[in-house]
């Protein structure tokens, strides 16, 4: 189609407004059954009435051949669209460049040669210049489109009076130049120079249109592969706080074990070997169901009974540990306000408060050469508080490293200090806070702090398990 924008105007068309779209697709069919309409009726009046003569074979020919070509090109155009670079000729320039000719130029010099032809035979074709105004408006830049539609309306004008089909001078003279003649050719080149001005700019419109339109998709897909790339560092950061708070101290605390083993072993005694070959095989079952459950939903076996059962079982194996490794090391768990409500705690604290108090105690097993350790849970209205505390050789908090929460950093180098970026995270991600105090040769506490809502009440009685 002639008048159809070129591929990307096309898409931008089809990327705009459903009214933009409709209108400019309402004014190209129009433009293409008003030039069809014209020609045919043309062809009416020139042939339908009048005595048969040799130019009327010629109208035939030319009409014919005019609407071939004219629906040609609007249905290559359609289907594959006119190369509008594709160099055939070439015009020099005062600059020293050349005016690219297109195969849609080169279309429309054959459409008004073929129309100035049937102009020459009878001026009942002038109408048919409407549409071809618009053709020029369209496929060249405005102000050549514009002096090309003066120049057609010149034509239009003059060949029904002094060219070859027209009235002559002599009768121009004589009787006078009808108003029409002039009016009509003159109205309708403007008509055509205001509607080719209101299409291009609806062009523009939808063009800008889809350039915004893809601008977002590419904002959105940009955002959609920062996100994915952000869900991927948070699953791996999780996965790293999960394997390390499980796996990895489960083993850990195998391997140190089976050191003692094998060193009551060599010495003879075979009794305290074998109770610490049980211990070992105690942690190595506990923690391939922390496995099995670890792959089937990362969740802690241990909260499969209650939260202040879990953290029993946790005290009572950290004590084993350490004793089976030749320690005297005594750990308790002291709960201050309603069992009960402890065990309702929301999953998230819940598993947060389990997890946290196993990375405290591997942190005192591993670290703080304690002789005993005491684990504090508290519950207050819309709080709940998890305390650790060890009498152990303590530490200056001053020099530990910032967090950071590039988790990978430190598991890559091998370093064995991710446990306070687990902890830390696992309290921010449930917005609570951590607070660790501590000094050479004054043992450590930390204290964890977790927002909650509803089933808390005031402290009340609760119990002390002693291990």
């Amino acid at each position: 189609m002639p008048l159809a924008p070129p591929a990307s105007a096309a898409s931008a068309a089809s990327g705009g407004s459903r009214q933009t779209l409709l209108v400019l697709t309402t004014l190209r069919v129009s433009l293409h059954v008003m030039f069809a309409f014209l020609l045919i009726f043309g062809a009416v009046l020139a042939l339908v009435g009048s005595v048969y003569q040799p130019r009327h074979t010629a109208i035939g020919v030319l009409t014919l051949t005019l609407g071939g070509i004219y629906l040609a090109g609007t249905v290559y155009e359609k289907r594959r669209g006119l190369p509008q670079r594709l160099r055939l000729a070439g015009f020099p320039l005062a600059s020293g460049g050349t005016l690219p000719f297109s195969p849609a130029h080169l279309w429309l010099l054959v459409i008004t040669g073929l129309w100035l032809a049937l102009m020459c035979l009878d001026s009942s074709f002038t109408w048919a210049v409407f549409p071809v105004m618009f053709l020029y408006l369209h496929l060249l830049r405005p102000l050549a489109g514009v002096l090309a539609t003066g120049a057609l309306c010149l034509l239009a004008v003059a060949l029904p009076l002094v060219g070859p089909a027209g009235f002559g001078l002599a009768r121009l003279r004589a009787e006078g130049l009808a108003p029409g003649y002039l009016v009509g050719p003159t109205l309708g080149a403007i008509l055509a120079v205001v509607i080719s001005f209101t299409y291009r700019a609806l062009r523009q419109d939808a063009a800008h249109q889809f350039r915004l339109a893809e601008q977002l998709r590419a904002v959105q897909a940009e955002l959609a592969q920062q996100q994915y790339r952000a869900g991927k560092i948070a699953e791996r950061e999780r996965l790293a706080r999960e394997i390390h708070d499980t796996l990895a101290q489960g083993l850990s605390s195998i391997v140190l074990v089976s050191r003692a083993a094998s060193n009551a072993l060599e010495s003879g005694d075979t009794a305290l070997g074998r109770e610490r070959l049980q211990v070992i095989e105690q942690s190595a079952s506990t923690n391939l169901a922390e496995a099995r459950r670890f792959i089937h939903d990362l969740a802690s076996p241990a909260l499969d009974s209650s939260v202040v059962g879990a953290l029993s079982s946790l005290v009572a194996s950290t004590q084993a540990t350490q004793q089976a490794a030749g320690l005297d090391f005594r750990c308790s768990l002291t709960v201050d306000g309603d069992e009960s409500a402890v065990n309702r705690l929301p999953e998230p604290i819940a598993s947060t408060l389990v997890r946290v108090a196993q990375g405290a105690l591997a942190n005192v097993a591993a670290h703080s050469q304690a002789s005993q350790a005491v684990m504090t849970l508290s519950l207050w209205p819309g709080e709940v508080a998890l305390d650790v505390c060890d009498n152990g050789v303590g530490f200056d908090v001053r020099a530990l490293s910032p967090v950071t929460d590039k988790a990978e950093v430190a598991l890559a180098e091998g370093s064995t200090g991710y446990g306070l970026i687990s902890l830390t995270a696992r309290v921010d991600q449930v917005g609570g806070t951590l607070n660790i105090e501590s000094s050479p040769g004054a043992g450590t506490a930390l204290s964890v702090r977790l927002p909650v809502e509803g089933v808390l009440a005031a402290p009340a009685s609760g119990g002390n398990y002693d291990c």
